[in-house]
């Protein structure tokens, strides 16, 4: 069992032994694996890069966006020489093909260790300072630079820090997931242009840096990018929920570590970005584990109506400080704060497990909170009414029925086009004329009825049915203001066909 570092240890800590785990993990129990790092760049040319940044009187030098990639991975059990946690930093620039980018990476990496481990600027430290975080550098961590990877295939975990974080700020966490079968790749997510190394809460750029670095993942030969995951603190939490509500999301699970939005809510006036974003896809059954601070009365139901269909998991933990969430914070808090980090780590791993694995075991933890929340069935897709529609056809009008009103209006219109479209079009005009029945509000079937039954050859009911629809719209409020003016718009011009 490694043994735990004490705040006054810390302070004098200079050369640390090696040990089995790394100093960092205190009662963490390392899985069947060692642990292997490696740093790479992607260049992603869809996006710019000037690296000496615009003057006036200058002509704009533009490169590919530089993608900086850190990468976790099991590797064989003893295989080479723990690294120190000073070459996370150090990794920043070897082999860089952007060293210009590399080298303010690496300085920004430092400044930001620094201030969420010390509290303090590098430039502001103090002597004793100063040795403190010598100390705290030359701290073994479990990663071995370079080393093989381990056979087999290893599901892909993303990792996203918050504003002020950097990539290697949960690093213990990599570590520990990396050491229990899991690959976890995290980047710098700087800003759209880099010309600031800061995260910056631009949703549109962490979602695409997401998106190049899964690419990438695919080109590991250890990878399986088929089982994919996303973790992230902060506003990096709301950056990977946010790409869970994206249409054709590739994740299937995802862990959100204490973002402020826990705790104020998303109509609060600072997250309209993150709000509309999960209101994209409110169907999304891909499942969820909350981590937030008991002490700060987290409101996991701001989430709620956006989770409907997917199975969540809300976890408070005792008195845990923001940045704590995270090892760069919390292995220099006390015994307590440590405690309940380790805790999270070991539920994300059970959580991510069970998800991702299939694995059955339940998500328990004796110091934290964990509350279960089972998501509803999910309505059915355009395909698998179709496919029912197809089967059931007018022999069994109540099962059919029950089956159609558990669906939405999309799905249904989805159903109705895919028949159309296999050339079963009576089928889809009669699916279209029972959905109606089911759904008499909705302007929106009562549309594609019109449509089907105009290119069917029967203007005068398919009139009959735009005319309905144009009656129903202003009272449908299944639709927003935006998508009754466009629905309007389509059911005037098809009137004139």
């Amino acid at each position: 069992m490694t043994k735990t570092i004490s705040a006054a240890a810390l302070i004098l800590l200079t050369a640390p032994a090696l040990s089995a785990q790394g100093e960092f993990w205190g009662e963490l129990k390392a899985g069947r694996f060692g642990v292997g790092f490696r740093a790479v760049y992607q260049a992603d040319p869809a996006r710019s890069y000037d690296p000496d940044y615009p003057t006036p009187g200058r002509t704009a030098a533009k490169k590919a966006r530089p993608i900086f990639a850190a990468i976790w991975y099991p590797a064989p059990s003893g295989e080479g020489k723990s690294m120190l946690h000073r070459d996370y930093l150090r990794a920043v620039t070897l082999d860089s093909g952007a060293p210009d980018f590399a080298q303010r990476l690496r300085i920004h990496t430092r400044d930001q260790a620094a201030l969420y481990m010390l509290g303090k600027e590098y430039d502001d430290l103090t002597t004793e300072d100063h040795a403190r975080w010598d100390g705290l550098l030359s701290t073994p961590v479990y990663a071995v630079l370079n080393a093989p990877a381990a056979e087999g295939k290893f599901p892909v975990i993303l990792y996203h820090p918050g504003l002020a974080g950097t990539y290697e700020d949960n690093a213990v966490l990599c570590e520990f997931l990396a050491s229990h079968g899991y690959i976890v790749i995290s980047s710098a997510y700087q800003s759209a242009d880099s010309s600031s190394l800061n995260i910056d809460g631009d949703l549109e750029t962490s979602l695409a840096d997401l998106a190049v670095l899964l690419r990438f993942s695919a080109t590991l030969p250890f990878a399986d990018p088929d089982r994919v995951a996303a973790i992230g603190h902060s506003y990096g939490a709301q950056a990977v929920i946010a790409w869970r509500a994206l249409p054709n999301s590739p994740l299937d699970a995802v862990v959100f570590l204490d973002s402020n939005v826990l705790y104020v809510g998303l109509d609060a006036p600072q997250f309209p970005a993150i709000k509309a974003a999960v209101a994209r896809n409110p169907k999304s059954a891909v499942p969820v584990i909350f981590f937030a601070d008991r002490e700060r009365h987290p409101h996991f139901e701001t989430f709620t109506p956006y989770l409907k269909f997917a199975p969540h998991y809300e976890v408070d933990t005792p008195t845990l400080e923001h940045n704590a969430f995270v090892s760069q914070g919390a292995v220099v808090k006390d015994e307590p704060a440590r405690r309940a980090y380790e805790a999270v780590c070991a539920v994300i791993l059970q959580f991510l497990n069970a998800q991702v694995k299939a694995d059955p075991a339940p998500i328990a933890s004796d110091l934290l909170h964990v509350r279960t929340v089972p998501g509803a069935p999910p309505p059915p897709t355009g395909a698998q009414i179709a496919r029912v529609f197809r089967a059931e056809g007018p022999t069994n009008q109540q099962a059919l029925t029950a089956f159609l009103r558990n669906a939405d209006f999309d799905a249904l219109i989805a159903a109705a086009a895919i028949l159309f479209d296999g050339d079963e079009k009576k089928q889809a005009v009669d699916l279209l004329k029972q959905s109606t029945r089911i759904h008499p509000k909705s302007a929106a079937i009562q549309e594609s009825l019109g449509e089907a039954l105009q290119q069917t050859g029967d203007p005068d009911a398919a009139q009959a049915a735009f005319d309905t629809a144009l009656a129903l719209l202003p009272g449908d409020d299944t639709l927003s203001a935006d998508q009754k003016e466009t629905l309007q718009h389509s059911i005037e011009q098809s009137r004139k066909k």
